[in-house]
């Protein structure tokens, strides 16, 4: 190990680095013999490579050398151990990593610039802050590009640097994209006023109808009368049972569409009806045309679809796809309490042009519901609060 640190001295200087060693077997004598060396790889104090070494043969300042150590001596310590760990080789290492990370910091900046104005090219760089928590809060990308481009048209240019200004427009651009439909309102002279509420299993349909059925009672005074065709699930049965005894208000089980038509027959007295329906799979096609054919015997007057604003935008479009067929004219999205962005509502009445009646905010009947409201639904998205 002497002679080939003394090889390295003379032929890198005493600033040389041992870079990498290794035990290599040699054999002399037509085979016969064989010997062990060490092979060192040095480098000059500046010219220390990031990476490792590679086995083929490498010019200057890196030199490759080979000694003949005894092969008693091969046991011990990897050989320049004690140079590797010298402090000069750990105080040029330590540079050496502080360089490269140094070095992936600006690789890794450039390329967040790179994809910034990839992706949104036309923006100016004040707005493209609000444009990116626009996507943040699930907003789709074609929306988010559109509300920020109206606010370039519409705002001087002064102006775009105001963070709370520029935010206050954007909630007006979301609020004219929201369409709502207001609260439920009876149109008929005689006869109740059927409303349905359909949708994905856990959404919360049989809470909602309990709010809705609560504020009409309690609220505006309204007759009001409650079918479930919901006999999968004894509690939900229970549940509502237990709000009309609260609100004393009838209640009908029903299990086949000439059930339903007489039972809506038998609250002719009553100027709502809600119905509370089974939740269905939206890939239950036989289910979906037996919920239909429900509605149908009862003559519904207007049918919410019913989802939850923690549902993802993929499972939320499939549901919407397949009720579809059971025809709905109006939305109420529930348990955005729950949701960590509501981006999605957005999204959907956008893609439907369907209009949003109610949103729910919690579990409390009949407090946590809300009508729908183009204003609040646009500082929801924008993560303003309940």
């Amino acid at each position: 190990m002497s002679d080939c640190l003394t090889l390295v001295k003379s032929e890198l200087g005493t600033d040389a680095v041992i870079l990498h060693t290794r035990m290599v077997a040699q054999r002399r004598w037509l085979g016969l013999r064989r010997m062990e060396v060490v092979e060192i790889t040095a480098g000059r104090g500046a010219d220390i490579p990031v990476r490792r070494p590679q086995a083929a043969p490498v010019r200057k300042p890196h030199t490759t050398l080979l000694a003949a150590i005894p092969p008693q001596l091969a046991k011990k310590s990897p050989p320049g151990a004690d140079l590797l760990s010298s402090p000069a080789v750990s105080n040029i290492t330590a540079m050496a990593i502080r360089n490269e990370i140094e070095t992936v910091k600006g690789l890794l900046k450039q390329l967040s610039e790179d994809v910034r104005h990839g992706s949104a090219p036309d923006l100016p760089e004040q707005l493209f802050e609000h444009y990116r928590m626009l996507i943040e809060h699930q907003v789709a990308d074609e929306l988010a590009r559109e509300i920020i481009r109206k606010i370039r048209e519409t705002v001087r240019p002064e102006h775009l640097g105001q963070h709370d200004f520029i935010r206050e427009k954007i909630a007006e651009q979301l609020e004219k994209l929201i369409p709502v439909a207001g609260p439920i309102t009876r149109s008929k002279t005689s006869g109740p006023h059927v409303v349905a509420l359909i949708g994905p299993t856990g959404v919360g349909k049989t809470t909602t109808i309990a709010k809705l059925a609560a504020n009409l009672k309690l609220r505006e005074r309204r007759k009001v009368g409650l079918i479930t065709i919901d006999t999968y699930r004894i509690a939900a049965i229970d549940q509502l049972k237990k709000y009309a005894d609260i609100l004393g208000s009838a209640l009908k089980v029903v299990s086949t569409p000439e059930d339903i038509r007489a039972a809506v027959l038998s609250m002719n007295d009553c100027e709502f009806v809600l119905i509370d329906t089974a939740g269905r799979s939206p890939n239950d096609t036989l289910k979906l045309s037996e919920l239909k054919t429900f509605l149908v015997a009862a003559q519904v007057d207007e049918t919410h679809l019913v989802l939850s604003s923690t549902s993802s935008q993929s499972c939320v479009e499939l549901a919407v796809e397949r009720f579809g067929e059971v025809k709905f004219e109006k939305i109420i999205f529930t348990k955005l309490d729950e949701a960590a962005q509501v981006g999605v509502i957005l999204n959907v009445v956008r893609n439907l042009n369907k209009s949003i009646s109610y949103i729910t905010t919690g579990q409390d009947v009949p407090d946590d519901i809300e009508v729908g409201r183009g204003r609040r639904l646009a500082q929801l998205i924008l993560g303003m609060g309940l």
